[in-house]
């Protein structure tokens, strides 16, 4: 393999290359981008659902129940 003739390259292999390559780093920072605002929105909610979980509990009592059968 190594003594036969070498394979023909193209001429813009390394431009078609860096574009290609660019197109994948864009594709990857706005998946991570997508993920991170996903991530952000679902602790946002985590956080209202939270609270109003909190608010719906209402007051706590102020007084114990009276003990029975005693």
């Amino acid at each position: 393999m190594l003594v036969g003739p070498h394979p023909a390259v193209p001429a813009d292999l390394a431009e078609r290359a860096a574009r290609r390559g660019g197109r994948i780093l864009r594709r990857r920072r706005a998946a991570g981008t997508v993920f991170r605002l996903l991530l952000l929105a679902a602790a946002a909610t985590a956080v209202v659902l939270a609270v109003a979980a909190r608010l719906r509990a209402g007051e706590p009592a102020l007084t114990t129940p009276p003990p029975e059968g005693w």
